[in-house]
């Protein structure tokens, strides 16, 4: 009795060395941003790897959106300070009901970052924790979320700056 015991003892604790040594199986890396392919309004299908560079913002927003909207022109301005040193901008609508607005809603504002549409509303929400837009989720060349940024109020563009400069290397 007592050599089954210590048989089935050690190999409960190798058991239990193995599953605390191993990561769970199941458990998404939090701080790994979901691949996406989605299209641009023309058809186009595109996914995370084409905007990927040094830096990579991915904006959620959708046309008649009021915060996207105060917000989206400071993303703008940022966007073309720090393109050409490594950042790479994409907005993704999260209302599908809205696609065709995009096109006149970029050439009002004078938008050029690329935008994609697709997924669902509740795949979006799901699939990227959104709860609020606009929703910013900066990510470094290996795709890993290094900011995020929900809702947006005057002053939100100066953090957000700030970060982007600081993965980039350089002064705001």
């Amino acid at each position: 009795m007592q050599h089954s015991f210590s048989i089935g003892y050690r190999t409960v604790w190798c058991l239990l060395l193995v599953a605390f040594a191993m990561p769970p199986v199941s458990a998404k890396d939090p701080d790994k941003f979901k691949p996406f392919k989605l299209k641009t309004s023309d058809g186009a299908a595109k996914t995370l790897q084409d905007f990927a560079n040094k830096a990579t913002l991915v904006g959620f927003f959708f046309p008649t959106c009021a915060y996207c909207n105060a917000a989206l022109p400071e993303v703008q301005n940022i966007y073309e300070k720090y393109k050409d040193k490594g950042l790479s901008v994409v907005w993704i609508n999260v209302l599908p009901k809205q696609n065709k607005l995009i096109p006149d809603w970029q050439e009002k504002h004078h938008l050029t970052i690329p935008v994609l549409i697709g997924a669902s509303q509740e795949a979006l929400q799901r699939d990227y924790r959104l709860n609020a837009t606009p929703t910013h989720y900066l990510l470094d060349a290996n795709g890993q979320v290094i900011f995020s940024q929900t809702g947006y109020k005057p002053g939100d563009e100066k953090a957000l700056e700030a970060k982007i400069a600081e993965t980039l290397n350089s002064a705001p």
